[in-house]
């Protein structure tokens, strides 16, 4: 079932719509149009009660003040590029630099502060937007086209579809807080967290990657096997915001997350060549919704993406996308209980 709604204005006056999708198990996803935010993410389990395993709001004017991503399409270019400077055609092009002299996430005003166009597929929701020739120093007007779908076995599938009509960069991705406890713990530290990856990329002080790719034997990075996140979390100063080679295991999922109670997992499949793994230490008493975590390690995200600075390194998948081109990926969260 999909139901679409009004929600709230913004600040300007858009009109911002509700999309939730229902699936026969009764898993509610609940997007807005306001970034192709995933809103709520409910999980029944085998009794009936839900647990809403994302960090959110209720309301539109806490979203649009949010300056750490919480539930966002990001793009047009996840994560940080070096100096906010690429090259495309022999040409340099300065690009909005939002962090210090570094570009992270698209720039200052990127896709997950824009209103989507929502279009009911009957199966499925695609989510469009048009980012204009030049929007954050990018080039290239970009169509992209979001679809998202749940399945009956409590899979919530997306996939990213976008055309330029210049050469240009494209690195898309997603940005849920997880928190599987569901507001019944004030952290993820209970949680138990595998990532499928054999190496990692080592970042710089400026949290750029050096070039390197190293392997995660025998470093805080080998999370091969389920671990729990009180574990390892304290084995890195300043917390995880690091990107992992993900491993090509066909069918097998990229990563997964169990709940403290280590009943609801979710397993993460993707497309991408990396995974950034970021657990928020930073985020301190989160308010929002109906959880209250006064943190650290309110939650954590998993972000399937390209690499991070991928423009300024030859030796990374490339994200440059020609007009020839279309730009395709596909995301899938997939919840059950033990």
């Amino acid at each position: 079932m999909i139901l679409i709604k009004p929600f709230e204005n913004t600040q300007d006056g858009h009109v911002v719509l509700q999309v939730r999708l229902i699936n026969s198990a009764g898993m509610e996803a609940h997007f807005l149009s306001y970034g192709a935010i995933l809103q709520r993410l409910l999980v029944p389990d085998k009794s009936g009660n839900k647990r809403d395993v994302v960090l959110g709001f209720e309301d539109l004017k806490s979203y649009e003040a949010d300056t750490s991503y919480i539930g966002q399409l990001v793009g047009r270019n996840a994560n940080r590029i070096a100096n906010a400077q690429i090259e495309l055609e022999n040409k340099k092009i300065a690009l909005t630099a939002n962090e210090g002299k570094n570009q992270l996430h698209g720039g200052f005003e990127s896709f997950g502060k824009k209103v989507w166009e929502v279009t009911n597929l009957g199966e499925e929701v695609v989510f469009s937007y048009i980012s204009a020739d030049g929007e954050e120093g990018f080039p290239g007007e970009l169509e992209t086209n979001f679809f998202v779908k749940l399945t009956n076995d409590n899979t919530l599938v997306m996939r990213y579809e976008a055309k330029t009509e210049k050469e240009t960069i494209v690195n898309l991705t997603r940005h849920e807080y997880f928190n599987l406890d569901a507001g019944l713990t004030d952290s993820v530290l209970g949680h138990q967290l595998r990532i499928n990856a054999e190496s990692y990329l080592p970042i710089n002080k400026e949290n750029i990657p050096t070039g390197e790719v190293l392997p995660v034997a025998e470093t805080p990075f080998d999370l091969r096997e389920d671990k729990k996140v009180s574990e390892f979390i304290n084995r890195m100063q300043g917390g995880y915001d690091h990107n992992f080679v993900l491993n090509n295991h066909g069918n097998k999922p990229a990563a997964v997350l169990s709940s403290s109670d280590n009943k609801l997992k979710m397993e993460l499949y993707c497309s991408q060549p990396g995974l950034q793994f970021y657990s928020a230490d930073g985020m301190v008493d989160f308010h929002g919704k109906n959880m209250n975590i006064p943190g650290p390690s309110a939650a954590l995200c998993l972000e399937a993406q390209h690499f991070p600075d991928t423009p300024n390194h030859d030796n990374f998948p490339t994200t440059i996308l020609n007009p020839n081109q279309l730009y395709s990926h596909h995301l899938s969260y997939k919840f059950y209980y033990d």
